[in-house]
């Protein structure tokens, strides 16, 4: 299966804010993103997964899960429970960092503030 070459550029887990390292925030981030333990096992594996879902989706489907009028508003409330378990224990990970991920493809898709 090709990948659905009209999709719109989505974050994923590779994205990091930019900004100074101030207190080496970013390292502690990549590192947990990379070699996750604790907490941060289901945040990264949950956000992973939203964010695969779309991606997949766009190559299936070819087109945004943002279209879709069934699965597309259930991928809106599944990434916004993502950002409401940021407020939850998250080990080394920058939550604005995830924040960010989310709010962005979120908007991408559609589904904005």
């Amino acid at each position: 299966m090709t990948a659905y070459t009209e999709a719109k550029p989505m974050k994923d887990l590779s994205f990091v804010a930019q900004g100074p390292n101030t207190g080496g925030w970013r390292d502690r981030h990549i590192q947990a993103v990379n070699a996750p333990r604790g907490p941060e096992r289901a945040i990264v594996a949950g956000l992973r997964a939203w964010c695969d879902y779309a991606v997949l989706h766009a190559t299936r489907y070819e087109s945004e899960i943002g279209d879709d009028g069934v699965l597309g508003p259930a991928w809106e409330q599944w990434g916004r429970a993502l950002r409401t378990l940021l407020n939850g224990e998250t080990g080394r990970l920058d939550c604005g960092t995830l924040d960010a991920i989310i709010l962005d493809n979120l908007i991408t898709q559609g589904f904005g503030e």
